[in-house]
């Protein structure tokens, strides 16, 4: 009878500490869906700043998709081209530099997501990026591949791939009909195939991802980058907003980086934020 009171206490200490998670987390998700139809209302009414404000709060819940990056990115953008009337100068509070670190994001998370992509495109035009070192043939079809899908698209392909070849592969060696087991070989190995590159391509995505030190200049105009880490040293190039970085390491308040031309210099680490 002890032992059962024992395991009673159990369950009940047990659900005493996962209640409150749950509750928060649902609560959580309540709350950022009603951001999300704030945010969309307040975009589609041409309040750029309250749909920044409701796509801001549904990151910072923990909540954030593809999707919400993607609106926030475009609600920077707009709200940037807004305040030009009032201040003169498109971007004037580092609109610029915002959207294209959510385009980014968005597509951290859905590499597919075109329209992500276009508009980033669109953004970087506007900024002083210099132009990355051309990729072999190779490598850019590979990318393509990549970015066909999440990871976890590329996951779900590799399990669904490897579930028919089996199947197949069972049918082929039960089979008694000759034209059965011949269509059942070929499909097999095909599928073989594609369960190997699936399992590649996802490995590589998960590895990109996990090994992305990509960053994103955030200032209201540009910024010095210095030789080194010293505000005296000379300043070799001054990138504007939205310029997209590579952070090598870092030294008190700097941050060695890499741009895409392949030139490196130090920045202040408050000027940066990651992708």
């Amino acid at each position: 009878m002890k032992s059962i009171y024992k395991i009673i206490g159990i369950i009940v200490v047990a659900v005493a500490l996962v209640l409150p998670t749950t509750l928060r987390a649902a609560d959580a998700k309540t709350t950022a869906e009603a951001e999300w139809k704030r945010g969309i209302a307040a975009y589609s009414g041409g309040d750029y700043a309250a749909a920044v404000e409701a796509f801001e709060h549904i990151v910072a819940l923990g909540e954030a998709s593809a999707d919400v990056y993607y609106n926030l990115g475009d609600a920077y953008f707009k709200l940037g081209q807004q305040r030009t009337t009032s201040s003169g100068r498109a971007f004037a509070e580092g609109e610029l530099g915002r959207a294209i670190l959510n385009y980014h994001r968005a597509l951290v998370l859905n590499p597919a997501m075109e329209d992500a992509r276009y508009n980033l495109d669109l953004a970087r035009d506007l900024t002083n990026d210099t132009t990355a070192v051309p990729r072999s043939f190779a490598a850019n079809i590979w990318l393509a591949l990549r970015n066909m899908t999440t990871t976890n698209g590329w996951t779900i392909t590799s399990i669904v791939a490897l579930a028919l070849c089996l199947t197949l592969t069972l049918l082929y060696l039960l089979s008694e009909r000759i034209a059965v087991r011949k269509v059942g070989f070929f499909l097999a190995v095909l599928l073989g195939i594609l369960f190997i590159l699936a399992t590649v391509l996802a490995i590589s995505g998960r590895s990109a991802i996990e090994s992305d030190r990509r960053a994103v200049v955030i200032c209201n105009d540009s910024t010095p980058v210095h030789a080194s880490p010293d505000s005296a040293s000379k300043v070799i190039r001054r990138p504007s907003q939205g310029v997209t970085i590579t952070r090598l390491r870092d030294h008190d308040s700097w941050c060695e980086v890499l741009f895409a031309d392949g030139e490196k210099g130090w920045i202040r680490g408050s000027y940066i934020e990651m992708i």
